[in-house]
């Protein structure tokens, strides 16, 4: 096992998922990576004033940017023996958030903001800083008297789907990406169907916490300074969409632009899951499901929404 280490460089850097672009690492099933990145918007650095313009990285390869904005993304890497009807196992082994972030709301036009009625109103913009011993965030130059506990996790995470061309960071795919999910924290695992030879794996998109449903647009986005995973390749196993296991919960998750469709098929394959975990019925898994599983609207700001249902594991113990 191999400890690789990918850091925001030119090289790296790139804002659109592409089974064509040049990877920056190749590494094996069973390495490890330490990923850097940037926050969401290429932010080089915080803020040295309130309302000052951030610094942003713009030495990049104009052959890895697609000719729209996305989220700063950080690689891909090339993992040996991955294919297509593979399953990619990523274990977040550790998160270290960098000192600060920001959070914003209003001021554009958007399906939220219209339905808020905020699109015209001026943007809200919070600068934070982060106090990393006690896990709260809080203003960096003192202009609001509120602080908040921080729970940090990786807000995109994924790898290009099987379509040639650049694919928007923004929207949530089977093989990942914007996924957005509060629960993508340390200790968790996440499951990937993968598309494309070599997977090609990207991260970006830090979040300092998040509720559930991101409904002003952003979380409260920041750099990382330490992204830690375990990588493997799962062969030949059948995997539709996402799923996401921690300490105490399974977690499927499903995007599409309506959300009661997100929701059926986030229950859907959780009942098929309770089938594989309990060796039940489908019709004794929704049974169960009623009394155990849980329905959480996942963001609905990312062009598909998400919904991800939850298995609390200690519910169906053995007696």
């Amino acid at each position: 096992m191999t400890v690789h280490y990918v850091n925001p460089s030119k090289e790296s850097l790139h804002n659109a998922f592409n089974r064509d672009l040049e990877t920056v690492l190749s590494i094996q099933s069973g390495d490890q990576i330490v990923f850097k990145t940037l926050d969401s918007g290429w932010g080089k650095e915080k803020r040295k004033s309130a309302g000052e313009a951030r610094k942003r990285w713009t030495d990049l390869l104009p052959e890895k940017q697609a000719p729209f904005f996305g989220h700063a993304l950080t690689g891909p890497v090339w993992i040996e023996g991955a294919k297509p009807g593979d399953v990619l196992e990523l274990e977040i082994i550790e998160l270290k958030p960098s000192d600060w972030g920001w959070a914003s709301a209003g001021g554009f036009k958007s399906e939220w903001n219209k339905r808020l009625a905020i699109e015209e109103q001026k943007e809200v913009l919070y600068d934070f800083h982060l106090d990393l011993d006690k896990m709260i965030a809080k203003s960096q130059f003192g202009l609001f008297d509120r602080a908040i506990p921080i729970s940090p996790f990786i807000g995109i995470i994924g790898m290009p789907p099987k379509e040639k061309g650049f694919h928007s960071t923004f929207i949530p795919r089977e093989t990942g990406g914007n996924i957005d999910c509060k629960e993508l924290g340390k200790g968790s695992t996440l499951y990937l169907p993968i598309e494309v030879e070599g997977g090609l794996l990207s991260v970006g998109d830090g979040h300092a916490v998040q509720g559930n449903g991101e409904v002003s647009g952003p979380a409260l986005e920041c750099p990382m300074d330490k992204i830690h995973l375990q990588i493997n390749v799962l062969k030949s196993q059948s995997l539709k969409r996402p799923r996401i296991v921690t300490k105490d919960e399974y977690i499927t998750l499903a995007f599409h632009e309506d959300l009661e469709e997100a929701m059926w098929l986030a229950l859907n394959d959780m009942l098929e899951w309770m089938q594989e975990l309990y060796s039940m019925t489908k019709v004794e898994a929704s049974l169960w499901g009623s009394l155990a599983v849980n329905l959480s609207i996942t963001q609905i700001v990312n062009g598909k929404k998400g919904v991800h249902a939850s298995l609390i594991k200690e519910k169906l113990r053995k007696v």
